[in-house]
């Protein structure tokens, strides 16, 4: 299985050298399409494999990573000299001088620096599926923006992919560095893109802020070689919880929430929305950002119950509900999108810093359905972009009545991580029912307020802008199918259909594919059973009937509802002697949120300090 491991890094990065030489447009998109197969293909081989695998490396690729990540932050340091950047270049300046630190004091070690579980295997399916549909909708993507510049971009999300997947088999932290500034220098190579002025300013703070991110990483290999003398995840895995030093994990934790955009590090990912659309899809779903929750998932058994794993619920629980709210003041569609994603990263890091294996279930669903959800309306949010011209909220009013298979999709994707009996839903409950375990802890208490607070946000937002797009003209009883380019249904329409039978077979995916992950990360599978569609918890049930009865009704009613017409009737006020009154329907405007924004995000840096100083054990 080694060679299959190998080839899953491999393969991408081949892909990815044919399309940047590739001068055929077609050549380019047939190279893409063979992504998906090949990666799901290796993907399935390595699931129905014995793992976990432990896999010794040769002595010359650890000198190569060690040239590796010089070579690399020497890049960073022309970079911050190049653009007169005084962060990046003083952050580059930083880094060398802890690696150059950290490879002194590291000790040789026999611990495998490959290892392949369950966990990791469930991200190569996420990299394999979703993003691979990402590049192959790029390829369309860029047809109609830029062909000229195609083989670039599209190869740097093919070599992303390839990194995305050696990042998450890394089990040496100082590799885990490397491929951790990879993602940092995929991101601003793929912000920049345009290179226009706001692209290449959105790109430096991108670049800066995950390079604290890189620091934290460092500090962290400094302080587990300091007590433990160990720098591999499985070797942290062996201690003794009884007297363990919380400094490492503080600053690991913290360089997760810095790649997960929580706030204040919210920017960076908010500035990502300047790049071409299938840059954002591929940084909020299937890449990039689940390096934080994954991080947060290796590390939950050592931290798990302890006041590191309490801040953390509190800080990233905060965030849950403060991105929501800000996601409610904007009238930019993606940015919708981005503040939505941040607010779900803390939810997916808040459960699994809770750590118990329903809570570890909970997280993994949200990163599976998040993943496949995201991309699908990044996808949407560029096609409405390229073929309706609508990036506003004011520009998708009434797109239902041109655009009604994209507004259906859209749909979905939002009464996707909204509502029952879809899996983000199912994930949110498991966690509040999870949460109601410990109410003697004031963390778990806080967490159940922020579930409850963020998820009726979320569920306020999503249906403001599906009632924008869905309504309609009172005159308007007629369909008309919009014609999109058969590419772009080929890369959204698996993604719709994953959401729907996922959801309807919660109880089977839950218990066959999610909870062996879950066993591979806490060493128990969750308490959880499948009676046929019905899902069964410790604690209540969902019913296979309930579940089909929702997606039936939400599938069904709201298109019945659209034939719905009163032949021969007008809208009249009293006292207007008859005239025929316009119907004028709006929503709330939550632009009075901005004005405390200030305030909220002093708040998340002050919990973000806390984590790091008190869930640390720096005092």
């Amino acid at each position: 299985m080694e060679k299959v491991v190998y080839a899953l890094f491999v393969v991408p990065w081949l892909l990815a050298l044919i399309v940047f030489v590739s001068p055929w447009h077609r050549v380019r998109q047939a190279v893409t399409l063979i992504s998906l197969p090949v990666l799901s293909y290796l993907t399935f081989l390595l699931w129905n494999s014995e793992l976990p695998l432990f896999i010794h490396t040769p002595r010359w690729l650890e000198l190569a990573f060690t040239l590796y990540d010089y070579g690399l932050l020497a890049y960073f340091l022309y970079q911050g000299f190049k653009f007169r950047n005084f962060l990046v270049t003083v952050l580059a300046v930083a880094q060398l001088f802890l690696l150059s630190w950290a490879l002194t004091v590291m000790p040789h070690s026999e611990t495998a620096n490959l290892y392949v579980d369950r966990l990791s295997v469930a991200i190569y399916a996420l990299v394999a599926t979703v993003g691979s549909l990402i590049c192959i909708y790029a390829t369309k993507y860029m047809e109609q923006e830029n062909l000229e510049r195609e083989n670039r971009f599209v190869a740097i999300l093919l070599w992303f992919l390839g990194v995305m997947n050696l990042a998450v088999t890394v089990n040496n932290l100082e590799w885990f560095f490397a491929l951790f500034e990879t993602t940092t220098l995929a991101s601003y190579i793929l912000i920049r893109f345009r290179w226009d002025r706001v692209s290449v300013e959105n790109a430096l703070r991108a670049l800066w802020m995950n390079q604290v991110g890189g620091i934290a990483i460092l500090l962290g290999i400094l302080f587990a070689v300091k007590y433990y003398g160990l720098y591999h995840f499985t070797d942290f895995l062996k201690l003794n919880r009884a007297s363990l030093v919380m400094i490492p994990f503080g600053f690991l934790a913290i360089s997760a929430l810095v790649k997960g955009a929580q706030l204040p590090f919210h920017r960076w990912l908010l500035g990502a929305m300047v790049a071409p659309t299938p840059v954002s899809a591929i940084l909020h779903s299937a890449t990039m950002v689940k390096i934080a929750p994954y991080l947060i998932l290796r590390l939950s058994p050592v931290i798990k119950g302890t006041l590191l794993a309490k801040l953390l619920i509190i800080t990233t629980g905060f965030v849950f509900v403060a991105a929501g709210m800000f996601a409610l003041t904007q009238d930019n569609f993606k940015r919708i999108l981005a503040y939505s994603t941040i607010s779900l990263l803390g939810l997916m890091m808040l459960t699994a810093s809770m750590g118990s294996p329903i809570a570890v279930l909970a997280s993994v669903l949200l990163i599976l359905f998040h993943g496949a959800v995201k991309a699908l309306l990044f996808m949407e949010a560029g096609i409405m972009e390229k073929l309706f011209k609508a990036k506003r909220i004011e520009d998708i009013r009434r797109l239902v009545e041109k655009a009604p298979i994209t507004v259906m999709f859209v749909s979905i994707g939002f009464m996707s991580m909204t509502i029952v009996p879809f899996g983000i839903f199912v994930a949110k409950w498991l966690a509040l029912e999870e949460a109601s375990n410990f109410l003697a802890h004031g963390a778990y208490v806080g967490s159940i307020i922020f579930m409850a607070v963020g998820g009726v946000i979320l569920t306020l937002l999503y249906f403001k802008v599906i009632g924008i797009m869905t309504r309609k003209r009172g005159e308007f009883i007629r369909f008309k199918l919009e014609k999109l380019p058969p590419l772009y249904l080929l890369t959204t329409v698996p993604l719709v259909l994953f959401t729907l039978v996922a959801s309807l077979l919660i109880a089977l995916f839950s218990q066959e594919f999610v909870n062996p992950i879950v066993a591979s990360v806490v060493g128990k599978p969750a308490a959880i059973a499948a009676q046929g569609l019905t899902l069964k918890t410790p604690l209540s049930e969902l019913y296979g009937w309930q579940i089909v009865g929702a997606l039936l009704l939400l599938l069904v009613v709201p298109v019945i509802a659209y034939f719905v017409h009163f032949e021969g009737t007008d809208r009249v006020y009293p006292y207007t002697c008859g005239e025929k009154v316009e119907l004028t329907i709006g929503t709330y405007n939550f632009f009075c949120i901005s004005r405390v924004e200030p305030l909220i995000e002093t708040a998340a840096t002050a919990l973000f300090v806390l984590t790091l100083i008190l869930g640390g054990g720096l005092v």
